[in-house]
């Protein structure tokens, strides 16, 4: 499972995608917000400006997954 550095206060939902490399651009996790297909920790995620921290895991789609790491 691929991982993503982030400070204790976290980073943004559209930010640790891209670091993951799940999505080529933030339009692109944008859009795949909008049609409900990322979750963390099995919630999905409806609101761009929300922030992941350390232990949080982040599914794209059914089957892409990453884990948010303390940087």
């Amino acid at each position: 499972m691929p991982t993503v550095p982030a400070p204790p206060e976290g980073i943004s939902i559209i930010e640790a995608n891209t670091a993951l490399g799940f999505a080529s651009s933030n339009k692109e996790v944008k859009r795949k917000i909008d049609e409900g297909a990322i979750r963390v920790n099995g919630e999905k995620v409806s609101d761009y400006a929300c922030l992941v921290k350390p232990g949080d895991k982040i599914s794209f789609g059914q089957k892409k997954h990453g884990l948010v790491v303390e940087a």
